[in-house]
Order: structure tokens, then sequence, then C-alpha cells
């Protein structure tokens, strides 16, 4: 990484919703989908349907013993309600963006927070996961906060970027 001048102005670093992130889940979300409703069919129609037909020939064991009409029943009614919440999650997880310009970082759900109001870094997880958390209050403000920085959410090279920069501001000597 580059050292910047702390007088040259910085270029604003924007991370966008990473589409890996969102695609693989949306994929996840229509299989989900798919394999409720396919459980819905087992269930109520076609399990139901053959045991009967194995009764009806007098046979004592049935194809779809215990539970398996149960549980398909209740993966048909449950599954496809809960892929559209789990899309709706990821769409609120990755909503916006996060935007870094060098006085101030912006991120959903914060708004702008300048540079100086951050106290502290977490970064127990960053290298292993390339999650960090800032702690931070607004001057004139009890309120403390804490923006959550994921570069596996959000578009990695800027969201890895943005972190160095605000890394990069809490060590600088004026800082101190």
């Amino acid at each position: 990484m580059s050292e910047v001048s702390p007088t040259a102005p910085a270029a604003v670093i924007v991370a966008k919703a990473s589409r890996d992130y969102r695609w693989r889940r949306y994929l996840l979300a229509i299989f989900l989908f798919g394999y409720g409703l396919y459980s819905c069919y087992d269930g109520f129609k076609r399990y139901p349907r053959e045991n009967a037909e194995d009764r009806a020939h007098g046979l004592e064991i049935v194809r779809h013993p215990g539970l398996d009409v149960q549980f398909n029943q209740a993966f048909g009614v449950g599954l496809p309600p809960l892929s559209i919440l789990f899309v709706c999650w990821i769409l609120y997880a990755s909503r916006g963006k996060y935007q870094f310009d060098g006085e101030s970082i912006s991120v959903p759900g914060h708004g702008t927070v300048p540079l100086k109001a951050i106290r502290r870094i977490n970064r127990e997880k960053w290298d292993r996961k390339g999650i960090a958390y800032l702690e931070y209050q607004v001057p004139g403000s009890a309120k403390l906060g804490v923006i959550k920085l994921d570069d596996f959410i959000y578009e990695r090279q800027p969201t890895d970027e943005i972190f160095a920069r605000v890394v990069q501001s809490m060590e600088s000597p004026a800082r101190k």
C-alpha cells in the first residue's frame, strides 16, 4: 500500500455491496424456495397417495413410514417464507455502500462519522475474517456507536483500503 501525505487531499473510496455475496445467497434462497415447494408436493400429495396405495394393496410396510410425510409438510410450509425472509435479510445486510473521503467515513445505518470521532478499532477478526469494528463517539454527544467493516459483504479491495486509511489516521502523529 502506498503512503499518503497528510496534507494531500484523499480520493473518495467507495465500497459497494459484493456481487458474489449477494448472488451466492440469492441462489441459496432460490434453492430453499424450490426445495420447499417440492417438499410441499411430496408431503401433501405424493407421499400420502403412495402410502394409501400401499395400504390398499394390503402392505403392512408403506414406502414413506414414520415422519417422512410430516417432515416434508413442515419443510413445504416453512422453507418458502423463510427463503423470502432470507432474501430480505441479505438485502438489508448489504444495503448502501461504505464511503471514505479522507476526513470521514460513511456506513449504512450510521451516517457520516468524522475520523476524529473514532475512539477505538477492534481488529480481532480482521486478519482471519476481514471484519473490523470501529467504535466512535460524535463530538458533543454522549451516544457511542460501532461501525462494522466487512470485506466479505462489501467489495474487498475498497473496504480493505478504507480500513487501512482509518488505521493510518488513528496512528498519525497529528491525532496523538
